[in-house]
């Protein structure tokens, strides 16, 4: 049995979801970096920028977002989440105009 005011049991599905979509951002980071045309150093530093960019993404937007999640998890919640790492600037952005 949880406390009901522990943070890790507020976000649930929300955290789970986020983590999944992190792992699979890792994949398709690895998938771009070794896609380009570059010796292995830029591959390598594509891969990093990209895995940066969206871990930042995850920390802002679970931050702006993930409170608000209510649900069980789902194939659908994830790639929602998937979607929300690589499009972040924009929805923010679009937070920002509220």
């Amino acid at each position: 049995m949880t406390p009901p005011d522990d943070p890790l049991a507020r976000y649930g599905a929300a955290l789970a979801a986020v983590l999944l979509a992190v792992v699979l951002s890792v994949v398709l980071a690895a998938l771009v970096g070794g896609a380009l045309p570059f010796d292995y150093t830029g591959r390598a530093w594509t891969f990093t920028g990209l895995v940066l960019y969206t871990i930042v993404g995850a920390v802002l937007v679970f931050r702006a977002a993930g409170a608000g999640e209510s649900g069980p998890f789902s194939a659908a919640r994830v790639f929602k989440w998937l979607v929300s790492l690589w499009l972040w600037p924009l929805l923010l952005l679009a937070r920002r105009g509220k």
